[in-house]
């Protein structure tokens, strides 16, 4: 409530939680034999779009350009559940820094809300690290924001480990600071 009113007035400020993930294997994670995991190409754009309305088909078009992978989920030919995986930067509000070779940063996972509750988002992590794996990739980091309890406990059920705090502070849109606190 502060948070939402603060940033009424121009003052905004961000909690994330910086996450590691991977670090025990995910169970009973096995996707219906119906369902059909791999990696999205940009001939994908369209059912990206059509999955999660209001995504800008260029912002999707130049992620793919700059090697951004996307995993998705298909039940048969509709495509149900997606993820992306930057393995270059690791986002932060102020400053991306470099991703050494074997990390990779986890983004932008997002499901059906028809197939919610079915522990798809489960069977996507678990996919994407074992074919992350097999890339060489065997760090896996993201955010959480810090008042998003679900995605916090989805991604501890997962054995990640909360590893540090980003405030970020912007003022009126013109100045902006950020402080990290690793545990």
């Amino acid at each position: 409530m502060i948070l939402r009113l603060l940033r009424w007035i121009g003052i905004n400020i961000d909690l994330l939680i910086i996450v590691r993930e991977g670090g025990i294997p995910v169970e009973n994670a096995q996707p219906r034999s119906d369902y059909v995991f791999d990696a999205l190409t940009p001939a994908d754009v369209d059912q990206l779009i059509q999955l999660e309305p209001g995504t800008e088909p260029e912002k999707l078009r130049k992620w793919f350009q700059e090697g951004k992978l996307c995993f998705g989920l298909r039940d048969n030919s509709r495509l149900i559940a997606k993820m992306w995986c930057d393995f270059d930067e690791f986002y932060h509000p102020t400053k991306p820094y470099k991703l050494a070779s074997d990390e990779v940063y986890l983004l932008q996972a997002y499901v059906d809300p028809d197939y919610r509750g079915q522990g798809l988002a489960t069977v996507m992590r678990a996919e994407s690290y074992a074919s992350l794996r097999e890339m060489g990739r065997s760090k896996f980091l993201s955010y959480s924001r810090y008042f998003n309890s679900a995605a916090r406990r989805f991604k501890a059920k997962l054995g990640a480990r909360e590893e540090g705090l980003t405030i970020h502070f912007r003022l009126f849109g013109r100045w902006s600071k950020s402080l990290t606190i690793q545990y």
